[in-house]
């Protein structure tokens, strides 16, 4: 686990692609969601102008204006978003319990990955031109073909058109909303599928310090652990560290509230030189997970109505200025590369 910007040789991680395309620090994160953030905004102003030429009406270009969304707002929406594809997931999972379309084992492997699929998205894209509802379910359903849990479309959608009829309103999702999704939200991930995530440094950690403690308290630790690998989810933790170091910082959380002086495993795992390194690294981890907060039903909702008003027209299939354009490029002449 010591970095091989220590001096040591690569780990295997080190040899991923998400150790060498997906890893960033959180100036970086910061200013690149900036930029986005302000390239998003004048694309949507520009094309609200273009729309304006159509119908000769500019009042949705200062709505748009005065309800722009900042990038704090548009991750507090994202998040919003990331909680539901737990929920999504439950829903999934308690549909087809009796089948064996989503193994147990492979939910929480589902979850992370899914949801890494779209904090990696929106490293690219904004929402004003891709907002998160048909993402969320997209990176969802790529999940569980990236995870070995295929499932067919009709499957996938089937608990969500119940859910929505049951409500009384209209049937939203649909099959294509999803799968014409599918090849932006791939080309946006630089077609790197694979997704390495903390659970399984955390098993390994409780496996190795099981000499080191009593079992039953370890455990419970264990399982705390797996709470805090889940919130660091939500965080730009995976974007900063090493699995393996999410997990143990997790963990190191984890024993503080059972009395574990995990300290002791690791003198006894680490020399002094790698714990110099090593102990900023968990010290940061840990203060992550613990200032994590939520975004709440009503600050996502406030958001979303905002984005209705400062949503691009030209990613947007009910408005005028997207349906010209297609109509434009339908009657526009095929030319084949080759001629």
């Amino acid at each position: 686990m010591v970095s091989a910007e220590s001096g040591s040789k690569l780990q295997l991680f080190e040899q991923t692609s998400q150790y060498r395309h997906w890893r960033f620090t959180p100036e970086t994160l910061e200013t690149l969601r900036a930029a986005n953030n302000k390239q998003g905004a004048d694309r949507v102003l520009h094309a609200l102008r273009e729309e304006a030429h159509m119908d000769q009406s500019s009042a949705r270009i200062s709505e748009a204006t005065t309800n722009l969304l900042t990038p704090h707002e548009e991750l507090q929406l994202i998040n919003h978003y990331l909680q539901m594809i737990i929920r999504t997931l439950n829903g999934l999972s308690r549909k087809y319990r009796e089948t064996n379309m989503l193994k147990p084992e492979a939910i929480n492997n589902i979850k992370a990955t899914a949801i890494n699929y779209m904090k990696r998205f929106y490293l690219h894209n904004v929402v004003f031109d891709y907002p998160p509802k048909n993402v969320m379910l997209t990176c969802l359903y790529l999940a569980t073909k990236a995870e070995n849990s295929f499932m067919k479309i009709e499957d996938f959608i089937r608990p969500l058109q119940d859910a929505e009829g049951r409500k009384g309103g209209k049937v939203q999702t649909q099959s294509s909303s999803i799968l014409d999704l599918e090849f932006v939200v791939i080309q946006s991930l630089q077609f790197e599928l694979a997704v390495h995530h903390p659970y399984r440094p955390a098993y390994g950690f409780f496996l190795d310090m099981q000499p080191y403690y009593d079992v039953a308290v370890l455990k419970t630790a264990y399982d705390r652990t797996v709470h805090f690998n889940d919130i660091s989810l939500f965080t730009d933790l995976v974007f900063l560290y090493q699995p393996s170091q999410i997990a143990l910082g997790a963990f190191k959380l984890a024993a503080k509230e059972v009395d574990i002086d995990i300290d002791v495993y690791l003198a006894q795992r680490f020399d002094a030189r790698a714990l110099e390194v090593l102990y900023p690294i968990l010290d940061d981890i840990q203060d992550i997970i613990s200032g994590f907060k939520n975004t709440t039903t009503n600050e996502a909702r406030a958001i979303d109505r905002k984005l209705i008003l400062c949503r691009n027209p030209e990613k947007n299939p009910a408005s005028m200025l997207y349906q010209k354009k297609a109509a434009e490029q339908a009657d526009s002449p095929y030319v084949s590369d080759s001629d």
